[in-house]
């Protein structure tokens, strides 16, 4: 197993509101269990062997889709974190009704209504623009990041189609610069919808849920080539939890 050196290259559309505001050897266990049962469920707390390859990843849990989670915040809800890596599983799968289940409902509706408004008729051989094109978009830019890798560190000329599996997700709560708090924060992850949706979505948002989750998320996949690659590092995500389920906005 290796791990890219290379810094992951900017997630364009993966995550629509980050761009304004994504293991062939298992890992030894140290007196740790993992049993797992259902999809929706995580496993005991599993610690690499020393010398193990990702001995220095540190410890990690199992969920039931055989991701391997990595909790860097003890303070991030088991539901969460699934949450999350649903999200991802169905960019990875091309899933787009899977999708349609991960993100917020209202905004799934606003933003749908604003790409058919503003880029329908602007894509050749495509008269409407919609939330399955923004979909596509995402799950190509994420295979793109990865032919970009590979095709960095290949020394042939083979050409790869950045198919992949998500082996490992890390999330963390952001780290705030100097001069900014956790409001500021959230009022600059809104300003953009606020302007397209041309209200206060935030507001609108706020009262209609039960809770707001900002996370920091790093995603590591397997490519075609055998080996493991960071593809997303260290970028912001929002979710809400409105009755009892975590939604995102991507």
């Amino acid at each position: 197993m290796k791990f890219t050196k290379l810094s992951a290259l900017a997630l364009a559309c993966a995550c629509a509101l980050s761009c304004v505001s994504c293991e062939k050897n298992s890992a030894s266990e140290n007196n740790s269990s993992s049993v797992v049962i259902g999809e929706n469920s995580i496993g005991e707390v599993v610690t690499p062997e020393e010398g193990a390859e990702d001995y220095e990843l540190g410890e990690y849990r199992v969920s039931g889709r055989g991701t391997k989670l990595y909790f860097g915040d003890d303070t991030i809800p088991d539901e969460l974190m699934l949450a999350l890596e649903n999200y991802f599983l169905t960019l990875q799968n091309e899933d787009f009704e899977g999708y349609k289940n991960t993100i917020y409902p209202d905004y799934a509706e606003r933003y749908d209504k604003y790409l058919r408004e503003q880029y329908s008729g602007t894509m050749e051989g495509s008269d409407e623009y919609t939330l399955k094109n923004s979909f596509d978009t995402q799950c190509a830019n994420l295979k793109n990041m990865l032919i970009d890798i590979l095709t960095y560190e290949s020394e042939s000329d083979q050409e790869f189609t950045g198919d992949y599996k998500i082996t490992r997700i890390r999330a963390e709560r952001p780290v705030l610069t100097e001069g900014e708090t956790e409001k500021s924060r959230l009022e600059n992850f809104f300003s953009y919808l606020n302007e397209i949706f041309g209200i206060d979505y935030q507001e609108l948002v706020t009262s209609d849920t039960d809770n707001i989750e900002f996370i920091t998320f790093f995603v590591i996949v397997e490519g075609e080539d055998g080996n493991e690659h960071k593809i997303i590092d260290a970028m912001d995500i929002l979710f809400v939890e409105k009755d009892g389920k975590y939604y995102t906005f991507g």
